[in-house]
């Protein structure tokens, strides 16, 4: 997961642990990433979900799938109820979102997701810049369950 990210990986659960224990997004925000589970195994996949990265105005849609579980629609399907409870949990009006420009499967679910690209915004010619306006019609798709625990 993490080649198209940026991020490293945690040297050792400690380190993990004190990850967690210090991240606030859901204290500040109300929301954060979700963990994903296949729902008939129960097998942790990914996340996907909402974060304002530091001081950014704009809240962030991301998502991560373990490479064995690629190209089966799990990022789209996580990525459209995220974006549902944006707009109706959440209050938000727009959303964006980044992809590598390498990262084709992670560009063409955002696209899907009705995510436009920002030509003017690339950083180091390496991120692709994206955003949905959540006031228009972007539930079209089917209705998604969604479980929270």
């Amino acid at each position: 997961m993490l080649k198209y990210t940026g991020d490293t990986a945690f040297v050792d659960v400690a380190q993990a642990a004190s990850f967690i224990a210090n991240y606030d997004q859901y204290r500040l925000t109300g929301f954060g990433r979700w963990s994903l589970y296949l729902s008939d195994t129960h097998e942790y996949i990914g996340f996907c979900g909402l974060s304002r990265p530091n001081a950014m105005a704009d809240v962030d849609l991301g998502f991560r799938i373990a490479r064995q579980h690629w190209r089966q629609g799990y990022a789209t399907e996580a990525a459209q109820a995220a974006i549902m409870l944006a707009s109706t949990r959440y209050g938000l009006s727009r959303l964006i979102g980044r992809a590598k420009l390498d990262n084709l499967a992670s560009v063409s679910t955002l696209e899907k997701l009705g995510f436009i690209a920002d030509p003017n915004v690339c950083k180091d010619d390496i991120w692709r810049h994206f955003s949905l306006n959540l006031d228009d019609n972007f539930a079209d798709s089917e209705h998604v369950n969604i479980s929270i625990i």
